[in-house]
């Protein structure tokens, strides 16, 4: 970079007519006020201490003028000049006060501009990559130009309306009528011990959207993409594209060779998968979300889960801020649905949960318009083995209606939830007949599966 782009900028020449503006007019001081102007802006010698002086005479309700300053200068063991205040009266054209102003703030944004990426290149040797993206995107929000006061509100009145039943369902009668499906611009965290049914409540999801016409992206840090793929067509399935088979451990059910054709046509560029060779950053997948809702089409996101996504060398508390503030930024940006998987804290109590009880950093929780948990309650005794699971609608930003419970029953053999018997026997039309022309060298009654 040049010298020139170190070079400090300023106008004092509009700063004194600023100033001198106020000394004719003192009304123009609410003017400066409303428009966001501070002593700061400034960087003529003591023309800060001036300004702050105009302020407080205002406050005051005291005249602004030659010696009314120059008292408050005095007091202050300062000095200066009526030649500099009379300078600064005859130089300003009231009329001219909108051009002092932008110029007097342009220069200060500039400034601003310059010490914020100073600091941020100072810090350089400290950063990876995604930190250093994260920092300047953190300056580029910071640094608003307009920041008068006008401009800092908004008439409610005029503001449009938006269809809070607009977005993607869960799949789950009740639960749907509760939380209103989930809304487009929301960040909904799935939280539950391991093995409670998280994966197949997404894979339900998924299913029910895609169904409707819906596209998605999944990024998964424990599942290869075809252990991923392989439960998602188990819970998709209908009977009628499921075999039984007989293995070492007995009898198992998997999906046949014309059901996974039929499901993988059906599937095709609808459902995508973040690449399993891909470091797994909070840039990436920013990145790879952002593509695939502009090239793509993408309506629902789904990460599981915040605990694989890596970190660099960024705290882990610092990077799942980080990721949950650009995932609420992402889904409020783009109208899309992102699920964010998350554990819970180790309890003793597995039977009273608290909306914050997600393992990591609050603000995951706080930035949240949805959280949903799922607990699995498996007991044996001398009558034989009880396994319940249920899901509770923990914080629910949009229709308010939070701390409900419900039982979700499970069927072994369709490896799916559900609460009636609709939800289990639910079709997700993968199966169109005019979707796609049959070949005759599928088997429809199945063969031996992967």
């Amino acid at each position: 970079m040049d010298g020139a782009t170190y070079k400090i900028h300023s106008n004092q020449e509009a700063e004194i007519a600023l100033l001198g503006c106020i000394l004719n007019n003192n009304k123009l001081i609410i003017k400066c006020i409303d428009e966001g102007i501070k002593a700061s802006d400034f960087t003529g010698i003591n023309f800060d201490f001036m300004y702050n002086t105009m302020l407080e005479l205002h406050k005051n309700k005291k005249p602004i003028e030659l010696v009314s300053i120059s008292d408050e200068f005095k007091k202050a063991g300062g000095y200066i000049e009526a030649s500099v205040l009379t300078k600064m009266a005859t130089a300003a054209i009231e009329i001219n006060i909108n051009y002092y102003i932008s110029q007097v703030k342009d220069m200060a944004y500039k400034r601003k501009v310059k010490l914020e990426l100073e600091n941020v290149i100072n810090d350089l040797a400290d950063m990876d990559s995604t930190l250093i993206k994260s920092s300047i995107e953190d300056v580029a929000r910071g640094l608003d130009y307009s920041n008068s006061i006008e401009n800092m509100l908004v008439n409610l009145a005029e503001i449009k309306r938006e269809d809070l039943h607009d977005g993607l369902k869960l799949g789950f009668r009740n639960l749907d009528k509760h939380t209103n499906g989930l809304v487009f611009g929301s960040l909904c965290i799935l939280t539950g011990e391991p093995s409670s049914g998280k994966s197949t409540i997404l894979n339900q999801i998924l299913a029910e959207n895609i169904s409707a016409g819906h596209k998605a992206l999944v990024y998964s840090g424990e599942l290869t993409g075809f252990n991923l793929f392989q439960w998602f067509m188990r819970t998709t399935a209908n009977p009628c594209d499921l075999k039984e088979f007989k293995g070492k451990n007995g009898v198992y059910y998997d999906v046949t060779s014309y059901g996974e054709h039929m499901i993988r046509q059906w599937t095709n560029e609808k459902l995508l998968l973040f690449n399993d060779d891909v470091s797994a950053s909070i840039e990436n997948l920013v990145n790879a979300i952002d593509f695939s809702v502009r090239e793509k089409g993408v309506e629902l996101v789904v990460i599981d889960n915040l605990m694989t996504v890596e970190n660099g060398n960024a705290d882990e508390y610092d990077k799942q801020k980080i990721l949950a503030k650009k995932l609420k930024a992402l889904a409020r940006k783009h109208k899309i649905c992102i699920i964010l998987v998350a554990h819970p804290k180790k309890k003793q109590d597995k039977n009273k949960y608290h909306m914050h009880d997600v393992s990591g950093a609050s603000e995951v929780v706080n930035l949240a318009d949805y959280e949903l948990l799922l607990t699995r309650d498996i007991k044996d005794d001398a009558k034989g083995r009880t396994d319940i699971t249920n899901i509770a609608i923990m914080k629910n930003r949009i229709t308010g209606r939070q701390g409900i419970k419900m039982r979700l029953h499970f069927d072994e053999i369709r490896k799916r939830f559900y609460t009636n018997t609709d939800e289990l026997n639910r079709d997700y039309k993968y199966d169109v007949s005019n979707q796609i022309k049959f070949t005759d060298n599928i088997d429809k009654n199945g063969e031996v599966p992967f």
